[in-house]
This record gives C-alpha cells, structure tokens and sequence, in this order.
C-alpha cells in the first residue's frame, strides 16, 4: 500500500482550494498536514471549511511535511522560491514562477542552485493532454513538426507547444503576435455569476512561432474558454504520418492505406453503471492511452492534473526523477515574456540561443 503523501500549503487564495479539495477526496492518498498564512484573520471561511492548522512558519510546517505546496500570488513566488531554497526546503511551486525579466534572472539563479523545486505545471498532465502525449510518443503519427494549441493562456499553452514539438530549452526562436478585442455575451468567471443579457469584452490573443530547428506553432487563446459554454478548446498536432484534431486521430499506416480513430474518454457512472462518476481511461480504438490513476473519485480533469503532480513530487523527492524543473518551467516563461512583449510592441520579438 502507498504511504500517504503529506503537504504543506503556503496561502489561501483560489488555487490552494484545489489542493485542499484534492487532499479531502482522497485521504488514502494525501494529507495536508498545514497552512501557512501571513494573515489567517482573512481565511476564516477557508479554515472552517476545511478545518486546516494553521502555521505562522515555513521552518515549523516542512518539520511536519514531505514538502510544501506554493500557492501564493504570482508576484509573491520569486520572493517565496528564494527564501525557501536558502532553507533547504522541498517546494512544488504554483505557476507561474516569473513574470517579468527581473524575477527570471532572481529564479534562474536558483535554478542553477541545488535546491529541490519542482512546479507543479498541470496542462501537460491534463487526461487529454497525456493520451496526445503518449499517442505522439508512440510514434502513431511521425515525426512532429508543427503544433495549433489553443487550451491556455500565456505560459501554459507554451508548456504545451515546447512538450509536443520537443523543444529544448535553450532553443532560439522568432514568435510574431496580435492581441485583438471583440465583444461577447459575459460569462461566469470562477465562481461568480452574470446577468445573461450583459456583454462583455473578450481579448484574443494569437502568437505564431518559429523555432531555430525548423519546427513551428501558433498559439491560440482568449480567457473566456477557461469559463465559457461558447468557446471551446482547439489542439492540432501535426506529424510525417497523420495529425491530431482535438479528439480525432488520422494517421497512414501504409502504402495508400490510412486509419481514423477518436480519443475516447471512458467514463464510469453514467447510463447503467453502479459506480462512481469519475474518468476511467482514454483510448484510441483497442489501445488505452491514458488510464486514470485516481479512479473511481470525481476530479476534474484538472484536480487529476494537480494531484498528478502531487504524486510526481513525491517520486521525485524519493528517486530523484525530475518532472517539470524550475529550469524547464523558466524556459517556457521565457517563450511566454518574449510573446507578452511581441503583442504590447506590435512586433516580432528574437529569442536567443542559450549556451549550455
């Protein structure tokens, strides 16, 4: 039997609601053992809830943890990784761990460092994500070459285009962006309601970029998809063999001959079936892509990704295998600054070479 995993929380806003749910749900697998709050008087609704002890110290909090989750403001990460690493602290940080040159530079400096950080990037161990991933690694449709991601903003759908096109992270790059403005009827936005006869104002963002190996992507995203009933996701993943459009697989499998097949998602608890409502498998005719591994629990595509993480930090802290380092995190903030930039000065923006 696995042992159970237990975390320290560092804040209290919206994102550490899911690790906090994620531990509730399935205990047999994590337990936090705390929360760390600069201001508990703020979190009275949040402690309740979820009837957490409260740490005024991070020193006290890894005593009594494997490692502590970071799930602070993005501007407060820098900060957080720095102090952290100088103690000697396990981390899995909350993305993104840089958002501006200045902060780069800071991290990067500690990633050069021994420190035991891993950032807990969830697109890429997303249950479609994975199938795609496996799909492409099984060599299903060639040699990839080009990528259409439009599954997330900024430093996540890059995560994604640099995964899929194998790209190191010292890789040069031009990337060429638009940014437009359109209305639309407003949206739920987290938790929060809308009329329905209001509108609002959506941003579209759309990067193209061209990688020095030759290989390339567009990156696709307005906000309102993470909410939205009328926007939806896009993946195009191109190959030598065939392609991936969302949920459909077109590969040649020899002379003249070809196959078409649909990501399927086999999901219990529904029609007929006495269990759970939860995620099975993902599979491509008879081969299963992705199964998953906290089954028959009800998480969100995106609580399988958090705890996915979870279990892959504590693999890493026990044999050392790295899942998404801070070195690899700050290559796609990079890729993601530079494209911040192309959209604000209307222009194409260089990314250069990085010597090893």
């Amino acid at each position: 039997m696995r042992p159970v995993i237990t975390f320290g929380l560092i804040g209290g806003g919206w994102r550490a609601t899911f690790y906090l749910r994620i531990a509730a749900m399935l205990p047999h697998r994590f337990r936090v053992s705390g929360i760390l709050l600069r201001h508990p008087e703020k979190y009275e609704e949040l402690l309740a809830k979820w009837n957490v002890a409260v740490y005024r110290s991070a020193d006290e909090l890894a005593r009594d943890s494997d490692f502590l989750v970071l799930a602070v403001s993005k501007n407060g990460v820098p900060a957080w990784l720095s102090e952290l690493s100088q103690a000697g602290i396990p981390v899995l940080a909350e993305t993104p761990p840089a958002t501006n040159l200045t902060e780069f530079d800071q991290l990067t400096a500690i990633a050069s460092s021994d420190a035991r950080i891993q950032v807990a990037e969830q697109y890429p161990l997303q249950p479609h994500h994975q199938a795609r991933t496996a799909c492409l690694q099984s060599g299903a449709i060639g040699d990839v070459h080009h990528v259409q991601v439009s599954a997330g903003h900024g430093y996540h759908g890059v995560s994604l285009i640099r995964k899929w096109l194998a790209i190191d992270p010292a890789q040069s790059c031009e990337i060429i962006g638009s940014r437009f403005s359109m209305p639309i009827g407003d949206v739920p936005y987290r938790d929060q309601t809308v009329p329905d006869d209001r509108e609002g104002e959506e941003v579209q963002e759309i990067a193209i970029f061209r990688f020095s190996s030759g290989k390339s992507a567009v990156l696709d995203f307005s906000r309102s998809q993470y909410f939205s009933q009328i926007r939806a996701n896009r993946i195009l993943i191109r190959g030598t063999l065939g392609e991936i459009r969302d949920n459909a697989l077109v590969r040649k499998t020899g002379p003249g001959l070809f196959e078409s097949l649909s990501l399927e998602r086999v999901q219990n608890g529904q029609e007929g079936s006495l269990s759970p409502l939860s995620l099975l498998e993902i599979r491509a005719g008879a081969n299963v892509l992705y199964r998953n591994p906290f089954s028959p629990y009800p998480l969100s595509d995106e609580e399988i990704g958090i705890a996915d993480a979870l279990v892959k930090m504590d693999t890493y802290l026990r044999q050392g295998v790295s899942f998404y380092s801070l070195t690899e995190a700050l290559a796609d903030v990079r890729l993601a600054l530079a494209m911040e930039r192309s959209f604000t000065e209307v222009k194409p923006v260089e990314v250069g070479f990085i010597a090893k």
